[in-house]
């Protein structure tokens, strides 16, 4: 069956797109599919875009290219159906795979957090990897330079070099993709995450441009801390602890005014409903004492006596009756 998947643009050639391959998610060691590329020399997370009902997918091409003459940016990375004279390929299904960079480092770390406190060589390190599985021989050239981010390096002998994961290291790297995240943060996430929760109460109100910071920078700390085991990313959030405590106790007094200005809504529909209630009840009884001849200025306190329920109370007369 053939896929179409959107990939970041290579060099243009033709091997640009290398092969999919099944590691442990970084974080939860579930088996998940990748695409590495070869030029650039990359792996990227994909995610599965899938219509509800049947659906094709028509791809078009330009009049130089073929639907045979290899993979593009946006054209199936597998087989396609297309005659001679076709510039374009129909693809019988609809799901698409969109491919976004996953750094490397982040497979680095179910491993070093494992040995901790040990140094250890490359090869050691690699060998636990391929444990796992040997897909991992795949990217073993992207691995060995993220080493140098994540961990400190000492020399027992000349030409060896051994590793141990630094915390600090690491969370100041992923702090700085924050930081970089925060600004560029997608606008189905802002909207959804951000904007939904920070809306103020009434249209002549504001929010502090800090607490959208504030909402946005949660959201990209969130997502780093996906990709973390779970001991990793436990400490890492708590790091933010306190900027996250402001932010929840804004959107908490939010809230609790968003609650105060609907009760208080409802309270003057409800006053407001049974104001005209009693305004059609008046115009009611005005129109049937004229027809019947009787009093159509009584008071609505007379009115509203009238309409009491009396069952089981004592008429007034049985007071003064003479005992």
């Amino acid at each position: 069956m053939s896929r179409l998947f959107i990939i970041p643009a290579g060099d243009g050639r033709d091997d640009s797109v290398s092969s999919i391959v099944t590691l442990p998610h970084p974080s939860t060691a579930v088996r998940t599919r990748y695409l590495v590329t070869r030029s650039p020399l990359a792996i990227h997370e994909l995610t599965i875009i899938d219509h509800p009902t049947p659906h094709s997918t028509l791809i078009s091409h330009s009049s130089s290219l073929d639907c045979d003459a290899g993979p593009t940016p946006l054209s199936p990375v597998s087989e396609t159906s297309a005659t001679e004279d076709d510039t374009g390929c129909i693809i019988s299904s609809a799901q698409v795979h969109i491919a976004t960079l996953v750094a490397p480092f982040f497979f680095l770390l179910r491993v070093l957090v494992q040995h901790e406190a040990q140094y250890r060589t490359w090869e050691d390190i690699f060998d636990c990897l391929r444990l796992e599985t040997p897909a991992y021989r795949h990217i073993s050239a992207l691995l060995e330079p993220e080493l140098e981010k994540i961990a400190d390096t000492v020399e027992p002998a000349p030409g060896i070099r051994c590793y141990r994961l630094s915390r600090d290291k690491l969370f100041r790297l992923l702090s700085s993709r924050i930081t970089r995240m925060t600004d560029k943060l997608p606008e189905i996430l802002t909207k959804t995450h951000v904007t939904s929760k920070l809306a103020p109460v009434r249209f002549d109100e504001s929010t502090p441009d800090e607490m959208y910071v504030r909402a946005r920078r949660q959201v990209a700390i969130t997502i780093m801390a996906g990709y973390l085991p779970s001991s990793l990313a436990k400490a890492f959030v708590a790091g933010f602890e306190s900027e996250k405590r402001v932010l929840d106790d804004y959107v908490s007094r939010l809230n609790e005014a968003r609650a105060q200005e609907m009760m208080r809504q409802m309270m003057m529909a409800g006053a407001g409903n049974g104001k005209r209630k009693f305004e059609d009840e008046d115009k009611d009884e005005a129109l049937k004492n004229k027809k019947t001849g009787k009093n159509a200025h009584a008071s609505n306190g007379v009115r509203k006596l009238k309409k009491a329920d009396t069952t089981g109370m004592s008429k007034l007369s049985m007071f003064f009756n003479k005992k």
